[in-house]
């Protein structure tokens, strides 16, 4: 082979190299965005089966407790929740009542509180008539937040929370709210699931609240 038919081959096969490189670039590539689309499908499905196992089981017969359990057993786990809670409001007395309150593991009694103390996030989202995420430990004490009798004690404390108030009038008839032990824990997708939950709720509430008034 001549010096100039050597050099020829060689380019060639520099030229087969580089592109073999960049098709494994591509591949690479192509694979990672098909496991975030599994991924995000995997999501998808997690929330269509939240959203259907609660349809099923929340009823608006059923009173405060019950669909607060309820609720409570359909999010927990899939949510990887560490604490759930649901508080009614009564303007009328100024109070804050908690009906469901897990914690560590367990249902906790949290006593009820004034309304107008605005003592800590629930108040905030009761007030403001808007749902408040809080991603980290940090930013929740800054937005006001204060450590429970049973945080203080276990050090276990959230880093991300969640709260939706509930009721469709001008003053909310509650809260509720979705904790984790993760930092920036729930996503804008999974966000709008637990406003979804957040709405079955408030219905029912507001259905047996009806069907008790004279």
């Amino acid at each position: 082979m001549s010096l100039f038919g050597a050099r020829k081959h060689e380019q060639s096969l520099a030229e087969r190299d580089e592109q073999l490189q960049k098709l494994e670039v591509d591949c690479l590539a192509l694979q990672g965005r098909l496991e975030e689309t599994q991924e995000l499908v995997r999501h998808l499905d997690e929330d269509r089966d939240l959203l259907l196992s609660a349809l099923e089981r929340l009823h608006p017969g059923d009173s405060a407790e019950v669909l607060a359990q309820t609720l409570l057993e359909v999010t927990f786990k899939p949510m990887g929740l560490a604490c759930f809670f649901l508080a009614l409001a009564d303007w009328d007395q100024d109070l804050l009542q908690f009906v469901l309150y897990q914690e560590g593991g367990r249902a906790r009694n949290h006593p009820s509180r004034r309304l107008s103390d605005r003592a800590g996030l629930s108040e905030r989202v009761l007030s403001g008539r808007r749902s408040i995420y809080i991603r980290t430990m940090e930013e929740g004490h800054a937005a006001g937040s204060f450590l429970t009798a049973a945080e203080q004690a276990t050090g276990l404390i959230p880093h991300s929370w969640y709260g939706v108030p509930l009721g469709h009038g001008p003053r909310p008839i509650g809260v509720v709210s979705f904790q984790s032990f993760q930092t920036d824990a729930f996503s804008d997708s999974r966000r709008r699931v637990m406003d979804a939950l957040a709405g079955l709720l408030s219905t029912c509430l507001e259905a047996r609240a009806s069907a008790q008034e004279p």
